[in-house]
């Protein structure tokens, strides 16, 4: 079934399509939110937080947007919202799900991790949101609340900005 389906039902009150569209996209979101938090503890709380509100404004979803996209921008409004001191940065954290356990390692050369050293933060979810999610242009804008200019100009200052320090950083590492 397609997300439309899948939304169309779940308004109509099945709440079963409704935990279908939660197992095709809570990894892509927990991954977003997880680069944002860095730590997994936090980042459940603002999946979970993000689900529910998604849930009960279900009606209110706009079919004009992708609902990955309706996902994003509800989650990214739950970030602002928290207080940043909140987030508890973790290298390594251990995670128990009922099948197995997993360690989850965030290492500290992740090109995620030093993309956010470098970039100012709206530019770190357009890079993220355009690059890792996927999304278009006109996506990214509207998670973010800024223009399309916005968006194309700052994905290629980052790039720019970004080449250059992951060259310095190449020149640093064969010295």
């Amino acid at each position: 079934m397609t997300d439309s389906e899948l939304i169309k039902k779940a308004q109509k009150g099945v709440t079963g399509c409704f935990s279908q569209l939660v197992a095709r996209y809570q990894v892509r979101l927990y991954s977003y939110l997880l680069a944002r938090c860095h730590n997994p503890f936090d980042a459940d709380d603002v999946l979970q937080e993000t689900f529910i509100n998604a849930y009960q404004y279900l009606n209110s979803y706009n079919p004009k947007w992708a609902f990955s996209t309706w996902l994003f921008t509800i989650a990214r409004r739950l970030l602002q919202q928290l207080d940043k001191t909140y987030f508890i940065p973790v290298d390594t954290v251990q995670l128990t799900s009922n099948e197995n356990t997993a360690t989850l390692e965030i290492e500290q050369d992740n090109i995620w991790r030093l993309i956010k050293k470098h970039v100012a933060a709206d530019c770190y979810d357009a890079l993220w949101l355009y690059y890792k999610e996927d999304a278009d242009i006109k996506n990214v804008a509207f998670i973010l609340n800024k223009s399309q200019s916005w968006v194309k100009t700052n994905l290629h200052r980052s790039k720019i900005k970004l080449r250059e320090i992951f060259e310095l950083r190449h020149l640093m590492e064969t010295l």
